[in-house]
């Protein structure tokens, strides 16, 4: 076996050390479970002293602007939820399921049960918040006083 010190994708040993086959994913795939559980604890250190240095826990280079994330992971892992989620939600929906977990609906409703049920509480708290009603009255007021002005022909 040759070891050098090239790019492995352009070696001209044909026999090189650092030649593999493999993937990452495959290698850590056939790993020992002991192996597999240094790996997590050296990530999770990683992890850690990253954070406490105030750097993304993704890269480790730039600094965490977004929780503990750069700017442009968090735009990275956003743009990767949204993909995988919508086409969840597609699914869910062309197949008639509850679009937010995908369990049985309620006839005539696009949730289930139990999503209904949180959806009905979250809306009578709504209802009850001050800022609710006092934005209720604000529109109210706005939009009486755009009919007043449509009334009078002074339609700004």
């Amino acid at each position: 076996m040759t070891v050098c010190n090239h790019d492995c994708l352009n070696c001209i040993y044909d026999d090189c050390i650092n030649d593999s086959v493999y993937s990452e994913k495959s290698l850590y795939r056939n790993r020992s479970e002991q192996a597999k559980e240094n790996h997590r604890k050296l990530q999770k250190r990683k992890r850690y002293e990253a954070k406490s240095k105030g750097l993304c826990t993704v890269c480790r280079s730039k600094k965490a602007t977004h929780g503990v994330k750069c700017y442009e992971c968090y735009i990275r892992q956003k743009r990767y939820d949204k993909a995988k989620y919508d086409g969840r939600r597609k699914y869910w929906k062309d197949n008639g399921l509850c679009v937010l977990c995908g369990a049985e609906t309620l006839p005539g409703k696009k949730v289930c049960q139990k999503h209904y049920n949180s959806l009905l509480k979250n809306i009578a708290v709504c209802n009850a918040s001050e800022n609710t009603k006092r934005a209720q009255l604000e529109f109210g007021k706005q939009h009486w006083k755009l009919r007043e002005m449509e009334k009078n022909g002074q339609n700004k």
